[in-house]
């Protein structure tokens, strides 16, 4: 069964060059910062990083080093089994609510469960909807 809880991501856009995702992750962990979740990607020239840290306050500091457009978004943390189906068990939840996913992104690995983050028109909502 999927649980679901409100958090806040941060995203911080940065130009791109190589090396820039080890040394975000290097500042993080001189932080003592745990990543829960990310997203990373490259577009136009501008490095993109979606985060979920255990303090996103600390982490949005600690990202000011690089001088990065830092931003806080409410965003839906989805835990659910690491089984087919589970996925679209909570999408169709979504839909039913009537409520538009903007992206998600998310990991399993080997684990039992997977967590998922939703971006949504109604992050609230999908909150309870999937709790």
């Amino acid at each position: 069964m999927a649980s679901a809880r409100m958090t806040t991501q941060l995203v911080c856009s940065l130009p791109t060059r190589v090396g820039l995702l080890a040394d975000i992750a290097e500042t993080l962990r001189q932080a003592n910062l745990n990543v829960i979740a990310i997203s990373a990607y490259e577009r136009d020239g501008v490095a993109k990083f979606l985060l979920v840290t255990n303090d996103n306050t600390e982490a949005a500091s600690a990202l000011g080093r690089f001088n990065a457009d830092v931003r806080e978004k409410s965003v839906v943390l989805v835990d659910m089994p690491n089984k087919a189906g589970a996925l679209e068990e909570v999408a169709k939840k979504i839909a039913e609510g009537g409520i538009n996913i903007e992206y998600s992104y998310g990991t399993a690995g080997a684990a039992d469960m997977a967590t998922v983050v939703f971006k949504t028109a109604d992050d609230a909502k999908v909150a309870s909807l999937i709790s």
